[in-house]
Formats: C-alpha cells, structure tokens, sequence
C-alpha cells in the first residue's frame, strides 16, 4: 500500500523535545525525542517486552524508559538495561528508523535505515532568502493521501472552494496547463493569462512539483509577457508534505514562504488566508471521501483534460510502489 523507502514529515522540529512524542507513519506508530545533544530519535513506539507504548515512558540521559516495566533502550533501539535482571538478551531490542531535521522539519526514513538517502529531500532556499516570511501548519485529513495529492496537482479548484485565496483567481480561464515528468517527479505549470493579467503584461505563473510518494511544492510566480526571468512583486512558495498515517487518514505538515508582506496587519491578513484556504481543501477532501465511501456502487470518476497533472502523478506513485514491492 506503501512506500516504505522514501522520507516523511513526523513532525515540527518545534515540537520534538525531551518529552516522547508519539507520531503515526504508514500503519505504524513511532516515538520521537531528542537526546541531550538535540539529535532526534525515532523508534518504533512498543516494548518489545509486553508491547507498552514507549511514548508513555520517560527519558533517562538519552535512553527511553519504558513507565510499564522500566526496560531502558538507547537511541538505536538497543536494550541497555532490565530492572531486576543481570543479563540483557540481545533479541530484546526497539526497531530505529532514520531521522533527519531539514527546513524546521522532522524527518522519518520509513524502510531500511541503512538505504536513507537524505539528498532525496527537497531544497527548501526559501527558509533563508532574504525578505521572506515563513508560516508552519500541520493537521489531520480523515482521507488518504492519494486524494490530497490529486487536490494539489488541480488548479481549477481554486475559484470555488476558496473565498479568499481563489476570489479573483479565474484559474480555469487562464491558458491550458503544461504538464510534464521527469525522473519519478511530475511538474506543471499554468500562466494565469486572461483577467487577471495586467494592463503592462504582468502576470502570474502557477507551478506545481510532485515528488513520490507524496511531497507537491507549489508557487506563485510574477512574470511579464516575453520575458523568461521572474519579475519584482508578491511571491509565494509552498512545500506540501503528506504523511500517511493509515491508508484513510493524513497528516497535513505545510511549509510556505513569501515575499513582500512585511507590516504586521499584513502577516496577520496572509496566516488568516492560509489557514482559511487549508480549512477549506480538508472540509471538501474529507467530504469527498466521505461519498466515495457511501457509494456502494463504486462509481467510476469521470475525469478530464485539466486532471492531467493528477493522473500522472498517480501513475508515478504506482511505478514506484511496484518497483519497491515486486524488484526485477
């Protein structure tokens, strides 16, 4: 159903301290904490002795302590002590997974620890480019990730479902969108030409990239008619991290930068445009997925041109899926 040799968002690197955190990822549910040095660990969230949640535990140095029976594991998951018994079996030990911190963001290899490759998580400039504002969300999608990523490789949403961020943006208008791949990545592009451009020939370029299994960045871009480079004005960039916690529920880590908008009101004005945009994706997947579900006669979707983008991106996901599950 998944795949396992890839990187997911757990958590803000913010809210990972000396107090184990429980994370769910791909079926299976994690604990976090960092030790005395600030590194994080992540390890499977069950006693291997009578499959207590570690995350209950407490923190000794950098071991956790289980609260049922008090057995203690480091941070690569090793026994180090049992209370009451002189020898610590060596099968007695916690499954490690990988984790890396990058762009205020707790990562988690979810396959073999050895085959983390870190230089498969996106670069993120924007964190530390000059002018740019951040903004942190997560939440929980009762839906699966799939449906998300099909959300965000779609554009012509945007007029109807946001009374904010889509009130003047006639998407669905503009010119046709570019669609392309390369690699196991999926990118798009549509210019928003038509009305919203500007008497001066100013307009904005709208892009997408969906990285497998489930990460889509996508932007806002001033741009001028016959001119290749970006133009001064409002920018915005999103990374979108979509961490599976079963095959029907998500969790939601966004990341977005951009430019401009330095007063406070105006922060303000921009957070409250995020939060009501991402309020309104949950409120119509959830609801969405709530009718695929109700619907006994599993009904057909009925797609169309402007679902290209989508479309590609699930058949990326599946070739990887495949290519992890049934290897040549």
């Amino acid at each position: 159903m998944f795949v396992r040799n890839a990187w997911y968002v757990a958590a803000l690197s913010r809210d990972v301290n000396r107090q184990p955190m429980k994370s769910r990822l791909l079926g299976d549910t994690l604990v976090l904490y960092r030790k005395q040095t600030g590194e994080v660990v992540a390890l499977r969230d069950r006693c291997p002795h009578r499959h207590a949640p570690l995350s209950l535990g407490t923190l000794v140095g950098d071991d956790i302590q289980c609260r049922y029976h008090g057995f203690r594991f480091d941070g690569a998951g090793g026994c180090t002590s049992i209370p009451g018994e002189t020898i610590v079996p060596a099968a007695i030990s916690v499954q490690r997974f990988a984790a890396v911190e990058r762009h205020g963001l707790v990562w988690v290899w979810m396959g073999e620890p050895a085959t983390a490759d870190q230089a498969l998580i996106p670069q993120w400039q924007w964190l530390e480019q000059p002018g740019f504002l951040s903004y942190y969300k997560e939440f929980t999608l009762d839906a699966p990730f799939q449906m998300i990523v099909d959300n965000l490789m779609d554009l012509t949403h945007v007029h109807f479902v946001h009374r904010l961020l889509g009130a003047g943006n006639f998407i669905h208008e503009s010119e046709p969108m570019k669609t392309w791949e390369e690699r196991d990545e999926v990118l798009f592009q549509r210019d928003l030409k038509g009305p919203q451009t500007s008497t001066d020939g100013r307009y904005v370029a709208i892009r997408g990239h969906y990285f497998s299994p489930s990460i889509v960045v996508t932007s806002g871009v001033p741009m001028r008619e016959g001119s290749t480079e970006l133009q001064a004005g409002p920018m915005s960039q999103v990374m979108h991290c979509l961490s599976p916690q079963t095959e029907n529920s998500t969790h939601y880590f966004a990341l977005k930068c951009w430019n401009v908008l330095t007063k406070p009101h105006e922060i303000a004005a921009m957070n409250h445009q995020n939060d009501v945009t991402l309020a309104e994706d949950k409120e119509m997947i959830e609801a969405q997925f709530a009718s695929k579900l109700a619907d006994e006669l599993h009904t057909p979707e009925k797609l169309i041109r402007a679902d290209r983008a989508a479309i590609m991106a699930r058949r990326v996901y599946q070739r990887v899926l495949e290519r992890e599950t049934q290897p040549s």
